[in-house]
């Protein structure tokens, strides 16, 4: 799963349910099975996914580090 090369938003296809608003948290392999777990950043709820029971995975938006970022005032 090469879609976590960079920070952001994700949402979710986990057999029949959807979940959305998703921050990678990390991947692991244990006993040749792939897990992935992610942060629901509205509610705090956290989700551990085999990976071969995800149906798709989709990057929703890109989170932007703030002290990376140059704020521009407008008037």
């Amino acid at each position: 799963m090469k879609i976590f090369t960079n920070q952001g938003l994700y949402k979710l296809k986990y057999e029949h349910q959807y979940y959305d608003h998703l921050e990678f948290l990390r991947l692991d392999h244990i006993c040749k099975i792939g897990y992935v777990t992610l942060k629901n950043v509205l509610t705090g709820e956290i989700y551990t996914f085999e990976q071969d029971k995800i149906v798709y995975m989709k990057k929703k938006m890109h989170v932007q580090n703030t002290k990376t970022q140059k704020m521009v005032a407008t008037v």
